[in-house]
């Protein structure tokens, strides 16, 4: 039993550590792995549909037979994991190939910035391609009237889990009003299953999380529970976008939730795919010209979250914090995006 399972060991470390040959064969299974979020949120199943797009693995048709367009011989799986934060920390530890993390918090990392100015620059972060914006969620209960961030004085408020990038939003934006945790409410630091848990079993009365709409669990949770969406507007918010020019201005239309008639003012942040440069230049050229050259990869995307349709190439550098990976750049440049 220790030999198998320190054979398993040495499988998984190989899997996580294997990268790329450019002259590997076809019939050859190369793993990549995509660090996302949890599974009840959007970065997982968004993840899931680029690793289906970018996939073609061993025993698969070609995509001239009818197969996905995919990197022949990879195999590429989202992982869960506890979000932005979480994931860039993970890739500078090489445990994964690539990751989808919040705009701020990439360059936070990459530039030992703001929340991260007392960690060591992470400069092997790069870009292969923004995805979508996501906005700042204001989830308040049935009954607990909170129409906008002022009405969270005297409140219990989740605000994310630690190390995600939805709770280093949720601080900013707090500052951003004037408010201080656990001075003008009660703070309560879980994930957002654990949010949803709180909120059920009525032990909050909002919380407030990053996500491209719509959010399934939370529209299921403005159906079954009556919970209601609330604005992020006003002073507060021009404060934020001042400090933080990474968010901006959003709006999330009427009837994207249950209880909201009208449109939801709020904030947005880009959503970035990125990876490590000491990821093969050769691999990650491949996966980003399979990705946007792939037939397929449009309706692979809008068989996911409704955000998931919003990848496009015309704006796949759109919030890009940081430098491009090198081997997106050589894309970029063969399309004509790119000098």
């Amino acid at each position: 039993m220790r030999g198998f399972k320190r054979l398993c060991a040495v499988f998984i470390g190989l899997s996580v550590a294997y990268v790329w040959s450019p002259a590997a064969s076809a019939l050859e299974l190369n793993f990549y792995k995509i660090a996302s979020g949890s599974r009840g949120g959007v970065y997982f199943p968004v993840a899931s549909a680029i690793a289906k797009s970018i996939s073609n693995p061993p025993g698969s048709k070609s995509c001239e037979a009818g197969d996905n367009c995919g990197v022949p011989g990879l195999s590429a799986t989202a992982q869960s994991t506890g979000g932005s934060v979480a994931n860039v920390d993970a890739l500078l530890q090489d445990k994964y190939h690539a990751a989808i993390a919040q705009s701020d918090v990439t360059y936070w990392s990459y530039t030992a910035t703001g929340p991260f100015r007392t960690r060591k620059p992470n400069t092997k972060l790069c870009i292969i391609a923004s995805l979508y914006s996501e906005e700042v969620h204001l989830v308040g209960a049935r009954d607990a009237n909170i129409n906008g961030m002022p009405d969270l004085a005297g409140k219990r408020v989740a605000l994310g889990k630690p190390d995600s990038g939805s709770l280093l939003g949720s601080q900013l934006l707090v500052r951003a009003y004037g408010m201080t945790e656990g001075k003008d409410f009660t703070p309560s630091l879980v994930d957002f299953k654990g949010a949803q848990d709180l909120m059920k079993a009525g032990k909050i009365e909002a919380f407030i999380y990053v996500s491209g709409y719509p959010n399934p669990a939370i529209k299921s949770m403005s159906e079954t529970l009556g919970s209601k969406l609330a604005a992020i507007n006003g002073p507060g918010r021009d404060r934020l976008t001042t400090a933080s020019p990474f968010y901006t201005n959003a709006t999330i239309p009427a009837s994207t939730y249950a209880n909201q008639p009208t449109p939801i003012e709020t904030v947005a942040v880009p959503a970035l795919w990125i990876s490590r440069t000491n990821v093969s230049d050769d691999l990650t050229y491949r996966i980003t010209k399979a990705f946007w050259q792939n037939s397929k990869t449009p309706s692979i995307l809008a068989a996911g979250p409704a955000k998931a349709s919003d990848t496009t190439l015309p704006s796949a550098f759109k919030g890009a914090s940081i430098p491009l990976c090198v081997g997106a750049q050589k894309f970029y440049k063969e399309i004509g995006m790119l000098q």
